[in-house]
């Protein structure tokens, strides 16, 4: 005689079945190149969690995912129309558009709603606001957003640009000139500067922050952005990778470890712990807001957007003021319901 199934059984069914009673005749899958803004890491650990668990099979899309050397090259890779989508810096993604209209590159789904954009120095060197940095030496790296648009984030702190000397390095470069003492301050994004200094032998609490929100440069970090020709020639498959990606990043705040496994399987050499770490500091400090809260990921007010993009005109010296609608499509934008933050 058969036994009657499990509440567990049942419940595994009523889930599947929406998928099983919405299942199409097997069609060839569309590719997409995905360019991430960063090597394999914590901050991209979501993409690959969703990959390993096919919710981009199941959606249609096979992605590749490549890592990228900061937001400049994402947005060059997908504004060239060799990359479909990636995610960057919404800000480098601006003044790209600005100096290359026909590109018409689009953030489709916001992912850093508190900008990472910061001045990192060491508790020992005495500087704990923006006016300790006259007279400092800072190390930065020149295609970075950071430094270009320190001269706007100085002038709103009331300090004077042509008050600090500069140790020009490059990326890679950047946290060892701190730690060396070769500069009293660096410039970046947060959380690669501070893991940087972690692993370089800091301990934590020698680590300091000055946040460019903290003098009203209120703006936007990272999100998923798609090209011009994949956004308005597949519409259908690129609203289908930002619900996935939706879904990832849903998944990757309520179970971090989970996450940084699937990025472990691909990319076998990273440090785990550190990296977990690294995910953990992203949705608590860049992903965890107000707005995001209330709003859930992806949205952006547009008020903020056009405020915050005065600030990013000026400080990269463009001709125009790009608008919200300039920048960012809500048409991708998945439900509510997969948006949501984790409580």
């Amino acid at each position: 005689m058969t036994s009657a199934p499990s509440r567990r059984t049942l419940l595994q069914a009523a889930l599947a079945a929406p998928f099983v009673l919405g299942a199409r005749p097997a069609r060839a899958a569309t590719t997409i190149r995905f360019s991430l803004a960063a090597p394999f890491d914590g901050s991209n650990a979501a993409f690959f969690l969703a990959q390993q668990n096919g919710w981009f099979k199941e959606a249609g899309l096979e992605c590749q995912f490549d890592a990228g050397a900061g937001s400049g090259e994402a947005v060059s890779r997908v504004g060239s129309g060799v990359y479909e989508a990636g995610i960057a810096d919404i800000n480098s993604m601006a003044e790209f558009n600005v100096r290359n209209p026909a590109a018409a590159i689009r953030c489709v789904y916001m992912v850093y709603f508190r900008s990472p954009l910061c001045v990192a120095t060491l508790t020992k060197s005495g500087i704990a606001k923006p006016a300790d940095l006259a007279g400092k030496t800072i190390g930065a790296a020149a295609p970075d957003g950071a430094y270009r648009l320190f001269t706007t984030y100085a002038k709103a702190a009331s300090l004077d640009p042509a008050s600090v000397k500069w140790n020009m390095v490059g990326l890679q470069l950047r946290e060892a000139v701190l730690a060396g003492g070769n500069a009293d301050a660096i410039l970046g994004f947060d959380s690669t500067m501070y893991f940087g200094l972690v692993k370089a032998g800091l301990a934590p609490s020698d680590i300091r922050f000055l946040y460019y929100s903290e003098v009203g440069l209120d703006l936007y970090g990272n999100g998923i952005i798609l090209s011009q020709k994949f956004r308005t020639e597949q519409p259908a498959a690129a609203k289908a990778l930002v619900g996935v990606a939706a879904r990832a990043w849903q998944a990757a705040a309520a179970d971090p470890n989970a996450a940084v496994a699937a990025l472990k399987a691909h990319a076998p050499l990273i440090n785990a712990a550190l990296e977990e770490e690294k995910l953990r500091w992203l949705i608590k400090n860049q992903m965890t807001t107000p707005e995001s809260t209330a709003e859930g990921l992806g949205a952006v007010d547009t008020a903020r957007l056009a405020k915050s993009m005065e600030a990013v005109a000026a400080g990269f010296g463009l001709a125009a003021v790009p608008t919200p609608a300039d920048l960012f499509d809500p048409a991708f934008l998945p439900a509510m319901a997969v948006r949501k933050l984790p409580a």
